[in-house]
């Protein structure tokens, strides 16, 4: 009679040994690059492309979509966080940010949009494109300023327009997908659907926003407890966005800066959740690498590559043509147009939502994407980093 009290052979280690080897060998793969001077995001991005099916293939798109709540609730964190820091109040007296937040998007959506249609995608693939192109890596942007201690004029623009472009980019590609909706399904649903998002998605974040607010006054925001609320807090936004198929990014974002605006003072951030927050990245970059095969990677290679450089060639304008009435200087101009180079998870997720509702138009979309996340994703961090240490906004400006 076999009692089960032996150990099989060879062992059965189940689907969590094979996890946490990936996640070691991930995060010290990141610490080797910065240990190099090359950010540690920059590691992690590349240690998910070694364990996907891109090499390994220890992951696929299958454990992606099943671990999608940790991908999720690591891009809400970061997003809450990045509206918390976002001072409305400060947009509002220096319309020059604005300014400089509204040139760059437009000249990377009209150079990426143009640059594809030029060689032939269609319409509808080059402005899909060129609405992911207008945003930022939020989860990039804000852990290399954190690995950094970076601040300043820079690094305060730097983090205002990703919030900008994260928002701006989201809705320009919820408006696209509404104008799919009206060539399949009748204009009532193309004009429908995108309200009910941005609305949803403002009533939400209020929602999110005032629930925030009532628990900080029963919880101290940096103790145990407070960081208990706020991850249960989180969860079920996510939990209540997926239920009403709302966008999971622009509610937190909403929240934060909400929050912000009614309250301006410097708000606690729990202290574990930077170690929590660090783990999620980690996690979070070695699922990614879950969505990229060889085939869509060279399937997308050549006009992904176009749409950087025309990506690039609009942040960069942008930012050098507003930077200096803004207030900043020449140099620190463009540093900022080099700093808004990262895209990465978010931009995947994005493209695989609109393949989940269009397979055959999601199916030309994404190799492009996945093209661009990863050169930008492994790229990108190292672009944020040298700028910001060539303007001395690192706590030791004298980094090389």
């Amino acid at each position: 009679m076999d009692l089960l009290i032996w150990p099989e052979w060879p062992l059965a280690l189940g689907a969590l040994f094979p996890v946490a080897i990936a996640l070691v060998a991930t995060a010290l793969v990141g610490e080797a690059g910065g240990r190099f001077g090359v950010p540690r995001v920059s590691g992690y991005a590349l240690a998910g492309l070694v364990l996907g099916p891109l090499l390994l293939g220890w992951f696929d798109t299958n454990d992606l979509t099943g671990h999608r709540l940790i991908v999720d609730f690591t891009i809400a964190l970061v997003l809450f966080e990045l509206g918390i820091r976002l001072d409305l109040r400060w947009l509002a007296t220096n319309r020059w940010i604005v300014a400089t937040s509204v040139g760059e998007m437009a000249l990377a959506f009209a150079l990426t949009f143009g640059a594809l249609w030029a060689v032939g995608t269609g319409a509808g693939i080059a402005l899909a494109v060129a609405a992911i192109a207008v945003g930022t890596s939020p989860v990039i942007l804000m852990h290399v300023t954190n690995e950094l201690r970076a601040s300043g004029q820079t690094t305060d623009r730097l983090l205002a327009l990703c919030a900008l472009n994260v928002a701006v980019s989201v809705i320009l590609l919820k408006l696209l997908v509404g104008a799919l909706h009206g060539v399949h399904s009748g204009w009532q649903l193309a004009l429908l659907h995108p309200l009910y998002l941005l609305l949803g998605s403002a009533l939400a974040g209020a929602v999110i926003a005032v629930a925030y607010l009532g628990l900080r006054k029963l919880v101290d925001p940096a103790s145990e407890q407070g960081l208990a609320a706020m991850i249960a807090l989180l969860l079920a936004a996510i939990a209540l966005l997926t239920a009403l198929r709302l966008p999971t990014a622009l509610a937190p974002l909403f929240a934060g800066a909400l929050i912000k605006w009614r309250d301006p003072r410097p708000h606690l951030w729990p202290q574990q959740f930077g170690s929590i927050g660090g783990v999620l990245v980690i996690v979070t970059f070695m699922l990614a690498g879950a969505a990229v095969s060889a085939g869509e990677l060279l399937a997308g290679a050549g006009i992904g590559i176009l749409a950087i450089v025309a990506r690039a060639a609009g942040k960069f304008g942008g930012a050098v043509a507003f930077g200096p009435p803004s207030g900043l200087d020449l140099r620190k101009s463009l540093a900022l147009g080099v700093g808004l180079m990262p895209l990465s998870v978010l931009a995947l997720l994005l493209a695989e939502d609109v393949r989940l509702l269009y397979p055959d138009f999601g199916a030309r979309l994404l190799p492009i994407v996945t093209a661009m996340t990863v050169v930008l994703g492994l790229l990108g961090p190292i672009a944020t980093r040298r700028a910001l240490i060539r303007v001395r906004e690192t706590r030791r400006g004298d980094l090389s």
